[in-house]
């Protein structure tokens, strides 16, 4: 008897000193892009490990399998992460699959609704928007605006030219209807010199319908009535389809293969000087100013993308969210809390990345961080985004190939959006969105 009850004492204690070591080699994975934010990232992350003990590892996934990955995980009921950053539109997706922790009651405990602008908490973390619920916090305020070289608009001779041929300054474009000129004067392909290099490939994410939709949304146009969900009328309403005409037009402009552009091509396109702009998600621009990487790194500047009758920029970016599947979900919750921390979040501006944090975005000492925050600043106050509805993808994917082939001439652009109007209109009757 004495030796039994010895063997359970010893076996007692192993499974509390078991439950010790287990609670201390906790290890959060985080799964998000492979590019410079998540580096960043995981990279604060020692913070939170040297202040917690719980470990942070990243599981970084090209940006063109990313979304792919992230709901065949999803799908199967158990991921390999513990904590995601899915894109804005992708919210609605996950949130109706049941593949986001609920956070409601912790968020309104512990997230200062007024430190964030409101376009960001109902893209980055609400759903559905005004419902009061939530999936996750801001994390990275990314938008899509333009680079260009200032070698090229601060040459005296190009200046001169310009002025004789357009009757205005050479400087940077604040319409549409400027980059269009610019775009024009800076094409010479006996030089092997185009204009602006943008997305144009026929996909849902990381293609045409991420830049488009700028353009389109400044032109005057909408998607559709938020509130019945018509789309005829109103997406190819004459603004819809005079902001169709102008992505036709300026394709022109743009490097030969540009229709199969995305993020990689028009990268390289500005690192090569291929281009005198180009048109990127700002979160971005790390690849542009690395002497490593580009051979036009000290003679890249950046300017918001322009307006038109109104001023819209298209917002990017992720929030922050727990898998539902997660075993640690109450560390999951203390990193969230950790990344929301105003000293997290001045961290992550020094390293040169966007912070969501109002206070930290208008405070001068941002615009000594990186080369994009004066840009920033501006779009700030001017982002719009589009459908987080489930049928975000396939929504997407009608637009980008539609208008991809208007771009190389199958249809014109009125047909185009005629037909993207159609199309989204069936899948929103299929859906049940049409009572």
């Amino acid at each position: 008897m004495r030796k039994a009850s010895f063997g359970i004492v010893v076996l007692l204690f192993g499974l509390v000193l078991g439950g010790v070591v287990g609670a201390e080699e906790v290890t959060l994975t985080i799964t998000w892009a492979a590019w410079a934010p998540m580096d960043t990232l995981i990279a604060l992350a020692e913070d939170f490990t040297a202040k917690t003990g719980i470990k942070v590892k990243g599981d970084p996934i090209p940006w063109p399998q990313y979304h792919d990955k992230l709901f065949t995980e999803f799908a199967s009921g158990k991921t390999s992460f513990d904590i995601c950053l899915p894109d804005s539109q992708w919210l609605g997706e996950a949130v109706v699959g049941g593949h986001l922790l609920d956070i409601t009651d912790w968020f309104n405990e512990k997230v200062k609704k007024e430190e964030f602008d409101p376009t960001l908490i109902a893209s980055y973390c609400e759903y559905p928007d005004g419902s009061g619920r939530y999936y996750g916090v801001p994390a990275l305020a990314d938008f899509w605006s333009f680079a260009y070289r200032t070698d090229l608009f601060n040459d005296p001779e190009e200046q001169k030219a310009f002025q004789e041929k357009y009757g205005y300054a050479l400087k940077v474009p604040e319409t549409w209807s400027e980059l269009r000129d610019i775009a024009e004067f800076f094409t010479r392909p006996e030089k092997n010199l185009y204009g602006v290099a943008l997305w144009f490939a026929p996909m849902a994410t990381a293609g045409l319908v991420d830049q488009f939709l700028a353009c389109f949304w400044s032109f005057g146009a909408e998607l559709w009535d938020p509130e019945t969900k018509r789309v005829k009328g109103y997406l190819n309403s004459e603004e819809g389809k005079a902001a169709a005409r102008y992505w036709v037009d300026i394709y022109k402009y743009c490097p030969p293969g540009s229709a199969n552009y995305s993020m990689d091509e028009a990268n390289t396109a500005m690192q090569q000087g291929l281009v005198a702009m180009m048109g990127t998600y700002l979160a971005f621009y790390p690849g542009l100013v690395d002497p490593e990487l580009s051979l036009y790194w000290d003679k890249v500047d950046f300017f918001p993308s322009p307006k038109e009758k109104e001023w819209w920029i298209q917002l990017g970016g992720q929030g922050m969210s727990i898998s539902a599947y997660t075993p640690y979900k109450k560390e999951a919750l203390m990193f969230l809390e950790w990344w929301i921390s105003p000293e997290t979040q001045w961290k992550w501006a020094q390293a040169g990345m966007f912070s969501c944090m109002t206070s930290i975005i208008n405070d001068d000492r941002y615009l000594e961080y990186a080369p994009v925050n004066k840009v920033h600043r501006v779009a700030s106050t001017r982002l719009k985004d589009f459908w987080e509805i489930p049928e975000y993808n396939e929504m997407g994917t009608v637009m980008a190939e539609i208008l991809n082939a208007a771009v190389l001439g199958k249809y014109t652009p009125e047909e185009a959006m005629d037909l993207i109007a159609e199309k989204h209109e069936e899948i929103l009757q299929r859906a049940g969105y049409y009572k």
